[in-house]
């Protein structure tokens, strides 16, 4: 007896220790997440807009769609991720949270904004597929720009169709607030919309596209060609890198969210239940990346944008500095000019 008692003591301590260690991460770690995402996320919207309202891209539909996507992210960022933080940290609610009357539309815009996003995300895959056809593809009228305006209005309203259940499956109860009233069945809409359909789609126009790119390659010829395939390309690297990126932030989320609120095992124990919500709350934070990620992955994977950016911070410099920066470029042209001439010269 004395035994049993003693294996009990030590397992129950340890299961102690390991919840204390998890709300010990989560306190100083986890719940800070968000104002780290909120602060780079107001960054990337900022190189974003800087980047594509340029001369050379702002007339792109790809880029209106990406800055598109952008505004949403950081939308998303200040109105989900930064008020949860808020809330969690420092006690500070949105007004119309413990509103009864705002109930809904607040769940609705927490579900809205993220599936928004990824639309657009998914838009501007869709773009360079379009792209990628041949010019008498009537697929190719998808890059009008005429078009735009059309899609980013249907964009919209399938992402409000998408997110239409907040209003059916929520409501307001004293004291908990807005909760759902059919679990079971929330999630699964959220896992079929979110989790499903908006990654196969997705991934269909990925591999569509790069069926496109491979049979170009074949038709290719001519300089002029070959340079609008290139920067072309170098778009569709740049896309295909988000999704990508997008797949797996989504995914890891997702299977900790189906996990969390499909109980496989039965009954969890104490150390099981801290575990999952741990997970559900570190994965849930590192979702919020997916607004975030744009405007870095862009920067690392297209020359043309990063390129364009530095273009448009130098324009943000004095005039001073910009006329500065013109002198020493053509002193500097000037002395190379001089300089082949001499190195010709002494070869003969």
């Amino acid at each position: 007896m004395s035994y049993n008692y003693t294996t009990t003591t030590v397992i129950s301590s340890q299961v102690s220790n390991t919840i204390v260690v998890l709300n010990l991460l989560s306190t100083r770690f986890v719940n800070h997440l968000p104002l780290v995402f909120a602060i780079f996320g107001l960054i990337g919207f900022i190189g974003n807009s800087l980047t594509y309202l340029q001369r050379e891209l702002r007339w792109n539909t790809c880029c209106i769609y990406s800055l598109c996507g952008s505004l949403v992210d950081v939308i998303n960022l200040f109105y989900n991720s930064f008020a949860i933080y808020l809330s969690g940290v420092y006690g500070i609610y949105i007004p119309w949270i413990k509103l009864p009357s705002m109930c809904k539309l607040y769940i609705f815009l927490i579900g809205f904004l993220p599936h928004l996003s990824i639309n657009f995300l998914l838009m501007s895959v869709i773009d360079r597929y379009a792209s990628t056809c041949k010019l008498t593809s009537s697929i190719r009228y998808l890059n009008k720009l005429k078009m735009v305006p059309r899609l980013i209005g249907i964009t919209i309203i399938f992402s409000i169709l998408a997110s239409v259940r907040a209003c059916i499956l929520y409501e307001y109860q004293i004291p908990s607030g807005c909760v759902v009233t059919q679990p079971v069945l929330n999630g699964i809409i959220y896992i079929v919309i979110n989790g499903i359909s908006q990654p196969m789609a997705m991934l269909i126009f990925v591999l569509l596209t790069f069926r496109n790119v491979r049979r170009s390659r074949q038709r290719v010829g001519g300089t002029a060609t070959l340079r609008s395939h290139h920067s072309r390309n170098q778009f569709i690297t740049m896309i295909f890198l988000q999704v990508l990126a997008t797949a797996f932030i989504s995914l890891q989320w997702i299977i900790t969210y189906t996990y969390y609120i499909i109980p496989i095992n039965g009954v969890r124990t104490a150390e099981q239940t801290a575990i999952i919500s741990f997970a559900y709350s570190l994965t849930n934070k590192f979702y919020y990346l997916n607004n975030v990620k744009s405007f870095y992955l862009s920067l690392l994977s297209s020359r043309f944008f990063r390129q364009t950016f530095i273009k448009a911070l130098i324009k943000l410099l004095p005039r001073r500095v910009c006329q500065r920066r013109q002198i020493l470029q053509a002193n500097i042209s000037m002395m190379t000019v001089t300089k082949v001439p001499q190195q010709r010269t002494t070869a003969y």
